[in-house]
């Protein structure tokens, strides 16, 4: 969001002053938390219970100290409301919440005099409370939020040198702010610490995927439930940043199975954040989010946090996927405590479609295991592509790991299929792994035994291991298939493929194979 500006430029000084002193917490909404804003009075009023008055007597709260510099006010709300044991009647850490009104100070502003003004806040409040987290954290954030705003809106191509310039040099900045307090953090069991790493990080020069999950599995390690730190790390997951087809997937999955008080509960509330922020009600279409895993964390979330906003998503997230039996029983105990704005981004119109359903589906089973299935084969699909990327760039162990999962799919699917064996065979005899090839080659041909490139292969693993008569029988039996297969399939071929069968024909040939040749176009 962008403020307006509130007065001319002419008065720059005093306008900093007076901006400083009146900004406003921005309105938020993610997994269990509503907006804070409020527009004029109307029906939905009614559904504002105790969660959405203990968060706005918090975003109110820190932001009066906030605007009035009060430090000290600052330090005695966070130690008040710190911890997991301090939460909103729906579960939401307070903690978070205070934090989400520090991240959201200050303006989407490039004008280097008003950061120089927020610098001297940050100095004060660090100068005041030397040894303080939210202070220090305050501090990353705002070096973060200033290199955002120099960044600008636009793809990272279309940035200038200076705005990736700014951006490099801001998140390292934040950075090394962050790396400084993690001592400090982790003595004063500050969850936030990871949080702001996980935002940070994926801006910097630093970043792989790789090294990301190893940040988010640091932080799981301390913290599995602080739900700000995964609600981030969804995000950086996803494919436009090079993520893994199921990398949210294998998140909720292990956050859903870490112990503590939310134990269950937090798949559900992971892929709740993922469809305010990304999948905007078609997260079962576009996500690998499991319904029955959904529900059955959606029963814990609400059997801990019996809170009108959870009961909500729950019968939201049934409506989607088409689960009147589901739906039907938490409608009935919501009664008249229906909070439109849990249910998606045309709330009214969702909400009455959903109402109207009243009988279950006698084929749900049936067509749940149809959609299963569905999933499965386009995460298969994403997976391959995602390990060519790997290959690409020639991270062969890790393409390595991507096909594993891609044969794991398969088999979850009941087949052994060629294209995922030989792409398999084709890593494992990159990486000199030569009997693993040979492995997973057989595999691929007891599906499709006449599959030329797969004789080539497995040819090429028995020469590298000298076993050469047997390399000999497979080159034989490759030929063949291709001499067959050749005279139709030709014309169809690009430039890439005729450029793999020609090492095909000469690896033949060297062993006394011939396959007919055919002229240039």
């Amino acid at each position: 969001m962008i403020f307006p500006t509130l007065f001319p430029r002419a008065r720059r000084p005093a306008r900093f002053a007076l901006l400083l002193a009146c900004l406003a917490a921005p309105a938020f909404s993610h997994a269990g938390a509503q907006p804070i804003a409020r527009t004029a009075a109307s029906a939905q009023d009614s559904a504002d219970g105790a969660d959405m008055r203990a968060r706005e007597a918090l975003a109110s709260e820190t932001n009066r100290y906030l605007q009035a510099c009060d430090y000290k006010a600052l330090e005695a709300l966070y130690q008040r409301i710190r911890g997991a044991g301090q939460r909103t009647p729906s579960g939401i850490w307070k903690q978070a919440l205070f934090y989400k009104q520090l991240r959201g100070f200050g303006q989407w502003s490039t004008d280097a005099a008003y950061w120089d003004t927020v610098q001297t806040r940050v100095r004060a409040w660090r100068k005041q409370y030397p040894q303080s987290v939210p202070a220090r954290l305050f501090e990353a954030y705002m070096l973060f939020k200033r290199a955002e705003a120099n960044r600008g809106s636009g793809y990272y191509d279309t940035l200038t040198e200076k705005q990736r310039r700014d951006l490099g040099e801001g998140s390292a900045a934040a950075m090394r702010v962050l790396e400084a307090a993690q001592a400090l953090a982790a003595k004063a069991d500050d969850p936030e610490w990871h949080r702001a790493m996980l935002k940070v990080f994926p801006y910097t020069n630093q970043f792989t995927q790789a090294l990301y999950q190893e940040k988010i599995g640091a932080a799981m390690a301390r913290y599995p439930h602080y739900h700000e730190a995964y609600f981030t790390a969804a995000g950086f997951s996803m494919a436009h940043w090079n993520g893994a087809p199921d990398a949210v997937e294998q998140l909720a999955l292990s956050l859903n199975k870490a112990a503590g008080k939310e134990q269950g509960a937090m798949y559900a509330r992971l892929y709740w954040y993922m469809d305010q922020s990304a999948y905007k009600g078609k997260i079962f279409q576009l996500s690998q989010a499991d319904w029955p895993t959904m529900r059955t964390s959606f029963a814990a979330l609400v059997a801990q946090y019996p809170d009108p906003w959870n009961l909500n998503a729950y019968a939201y997230f049934a409506c989607l996927a088409n689960d009147a039996g589901a739906m039907a029983p938490v409608l009935a105990r919501l009664g008249q405590q229906v909070d439109l704005r849990a249910w998606g981004e045309h709330g009214a119109a969702t909400h009455a479609r959903c109402a109207a359903i009243t009988a279950a589906d006698p084929h749900f089973d049936s067509k749940q295991a149809a959609a299963r299935k569905v999933r499965l084969r386009r995460l298969l699909g994403e997976t391959m592509q995602y390990a060519a990327a790997q290959r690409a760039r020639k991270e062969y162990k890790e393409e390595l790991e991507t096909l594993h999962k891609a044969e794991e799919l398969d088999r979850a699917m009941g087949w052994v299929s060629m294209p995922v064996q030989y792409k398999l065979a084709l890593a494992f005899f990159t990486l000199k792994r030569y009997e693993e090839a040979i492995s997973a080659l057989s595999a691929g041909l007891g599906a499709q035994p006449a599959f030329p490139d797969a004789y080539w292969m497995r040819g090429r693993a028995l020469e590298a291991l000298g076993r050469k008569d047997q390399a000999r029988d497979d080159f034989d039996k490759g030929a063949r298939y291709l001499r067959q297969a050749l005279p139709g399939a030709w014309a169809g071929l690009n430039a890439t493929q005729r450029a793999n069968v020609a090492e095909m024909q000469r690896k033949f040939l060297e062993y006394g194979f011939e396959t007919p040749g055919f002229p240039a176009n």
